[in-house]
């Protein structure tokens, strides 16, 4: 059994906007890799670069923007986006409106199709199936929607969001601990 030892630099960051305490560990093995694990409300991540440039995980992580960050933390195993149905029903209330504008919706339709709140129970669930017609709505007034070619918007989920603030925290700490030493 070969055991190694190496210096780890421990951060507490509390009094977060909107995050709980995050704990984060960094280890710099050498000039230009390193690792680092932070943990935030029983849920942690890591990751470890190996080639930064001669840089420490502190430096390199400054030097990254935070989709990188984000990217290279997550776990790939979960979605990391989902559909928006706020934003395709805010798409659709603009095309209803233009329409309505052209004259080629009548007003009571217009209304019902505008006062749709949530359009996943008409939008496909597939990118090769239909959209479906509400009840209340010609089926040829729904088609000058000319949803069949509109791609459903999607957002990214809460839990990268999630991490995504988490990582923008650490970045700001880095910071604040570089500008520091610069003094």
């Amino acid at each position: 059994m070969q055991i190694e030892q190496s210096n780890v630099t421990k951060l507490k960051l509390t009094d977060l906007d909107r995050l709980d305490p995050v704990t984060v560990f960094i280890e710099d093995y050498e000039p230009g890799k390193g690792k680092i694990t932070f943990e935030c409300f029983g849920k942690s991540w890591s990751s470890y670069w190996g080639g930064m440039s001669g840089r420490g995980i502190a430096e390199f992580f400054l030097s990254c923007n935070t989709a990188y960050l984000v990217n290279c933390l997550w776990d790939h195993s979960q979605e990391s986006t989902e559909l928006d149905y706020d934003g395709l029903t805010s798409s659709i209330r603009k095309s209803v409106l233009e329409l309505r504008k052209e004259e080629m919706l009548e007003a009571f339709t217009a209304r019902e199709l505008y006062n749709i709140h949530d359009w996943s129970d008409y939008a496909p669930d597939h990118c090769y199936d239909t959209w479906t017609c509400p009840d209340f709505v010609e089926e040829h007034e729904f088609d000058r929607l000319d949803l069949h070619d509109r791609d459903i918007p999607t957002k990214s989920t809460p839990d990268y969001c999630y991490l995504a603030r988490i990582v923008e925290a650490i970045s700001e700490a880095f910071s604040v601990i570089n500008q520091g030493d610069s003094k």
